[in-house]
Formats: C-alpha cells, structure tokens, sequence
C-alpha cells in the first residue's frame, strides 16, 4: 500500500514522485526546498546560504566588546569588497573559495548585486542596535536580512519577471516576521527584542517585559497584531504570485507554506512563543509540499 494514500491521489505523476523523494530525503524546511531543483541551481542556492551564513557569524560570533565590534565591522567590509570582486567591480578576482563559486555561477543565474549588499548591511543593523523604534525600522531589516535573499533565490529558481520580485520582497517579510515572532522568548534570552518598541507601546509594554518574558493578556494582543502584519505580507507575496511562473518558485513556495503553517500554530496556541518554539510536524511539512506540488501541476493559482 502506498504510504502516501490519498494525499498522492490528487496529484500530477511528476509531483507524486517528488512527494516520495521528500518522504525519504528531507527533514528539514530548506531540504524540502533543495528538492525541487536541479543539481546547477542546488549548488548556487549553497553558495547563497553559505554567504548569509558567513556573514552572520562575522556578527553573531565576534567577541565581546568594542575589540569584537571592530573585528565585525571589518569583516564585513571585506566581503563589501569581495562581492565587488565577485562582479567584477573591484580590483582583481575573488579572493576566496565563496566567493570564486559565486563568480562562476554568476554565468547562470543573474544575481542582483545589490541583493548581496544589503544581506551585509542587514547583519550590520545587528552590530548598531538591539531595538527597533516602529515597524518602518524593522520592515527594513526584514527586507535586508530576508527579502534580499529571495530575490537572490529568484535569480536561481528561473524567474525575475517584476512579479516574481514583489513576490519574493513580500514573501521574505512574512518569513521574518514569522521568524522574529516565533522566536521572541531565545532572542529575550540574549538581550534582543526585534519587536517594534512603538507597537509594544501601544499595548502597554516595552521590552523590559519581553526580556522578563511576560505572557499575558496584553503580549495575547500585541502578538495578534504583530501576526497581522506577517499575514498581509503572506497575502501580498501570494497575490504577486498570480502573476510570475508558478512552476518555477515551487521552491519558494514550500518554504512560504511552511512557515504560514508555523505562524497558524503559534496563534492556535494563544501566541505563547515562551514556552516552546512552533514547528512542524513532518506529515505536516509533508501536505504543504503536496499543496505546492498540485498548484503547480495542474497550473492552478493560488488562494489565501
């Protein structure tokens, strides 16, 4: 008997065989992903995420103290200057290994630059502040730090049509606020409060309160509008989406699903994010892909 069942029945040959492969293979939400792609773009999308990796620990992994800061913000500026190189804008070829694949895969996929700059700017936010004043300030470390992200995956997945980009710029805000909410009670633990200090004003908090991890009914009604701001962006990422190659961000598409699914269980579970961190379960990874895989089988489009 097909340990698929009925979830199989509904869907076209070539998305039941990729079900099967994500049964076997995948645990996690970037594998599932990885999935979907040929072995060309799996490669380019590594180097992708190892160069947000690096650059993230440049930041999250310096030492202590202004010495630690220092070392950081040089660091950056080095691979300020390496993705110059990368593009051919700077003095000479790249100078280390990442940077040499990102060169190479730059004959295939048409990487905007500015994606890699504003990744490293995102991770600087982090050397130059622990606060963000109102959702403006945070909408523009989402957008560095995520929404440039995807419009470096875009360039991998096959399409950079505009809609793909507002698709991508949209998705990668949802995925953060996701993110930033489901992770509220760890970052309290190392002195971070990525919450907008005005929004929690509004409803009589400040982040003395959500680095003492209070749950109440004032943090109930300041997470359920903060999900609202990630939800209209999930919703805005999905409309862009009617109008770029569904086939082609069905990688995008499995990781936006996914981390919808995560934002419906932290608001099933009353927002408490302090007591454990939202996840899902992997039969439920699995119905996202198979959603995923059936849109763009059968071409439909994809609703709220």
């Amino acid at each position: 008997m097909d340990r698929l069942g009925p979830l199989a029945q509904s869907l076209p040959r070539r998305g039941v065989k990729l079900l099967r492969r994500l049964t076997k293979r995948s645990s996690s939400n970037f594998a599932f992903a990885f999935l979907f792609l040929g072995q060309e773009q799996r490669d380019a999308l590594k180097q992708v995420y190892e160069f947000c990796r690096v650059v993230d620990d440049i930041v999250d992994e310096r030492p202590p103290g202004p010495e630690g800061e220092a070392a950081a913000r040089a660091g950056l500026a080095a691979w300020r200057e390496e993705v110059a190189r990368i593009f051919d804008a700077g003095d000479g070829a790249p100078q280390t290994p990442l940077g040499r694949a990102l060169h190479q895969s730059r004959a295939h996929f048409d990487y905007p630059r500015h994606g890699f700059d504003e990744i490293i700017a995102g991770c600087e936010m982090d050397l130059e502040r622990t606060r963000y004043a109102d959702t403006n300030e945070l909408r523009l470390y989402c957008y560095r730090v995520a929404s440039c992200v995807g419009l470096l995956c875009i360039a991998i997945f096959g399409d950079t049509s505009p809609a793909a980009q507002r698709y991508a710029e949209h998705l990668g805000l949802a995925l953060q606020l996701t993110n930033i909410l489901r992770d509220v009670g760890e970052d309290a633990l190392r002195g971070r409060v990525y919450l907008p200090l005005s929004l929690l004003a509004q409803h009589g908090l400040c982040d003395a309160d959500i680095l003492a991890q209070r749950y109440d009914a004032r943090f109930v009604a300041f997470a359920a509008e903060f999900a609202e701001l990630a939800e209209t962006e999930y919703r805005k990422a999905w409309e862009a989406l009617q109008g770029a190659d569904l086939r082609a961000l069905v990688p995008a598409e499995v990781m936006g699903r996914t981390y919808h699914r995560i934002l419906v269980e932290i608001r099933d579970r009353d927002f408490n994010v302090y007591t454990r961190r939202a996840a899902l379960r992997r039969r439920d990874k699995l119905k996202v892909a198979a959603l995923a895989i059936a849109r763009a089988g059968f071409g439909l489009r994809t609703t709220h």
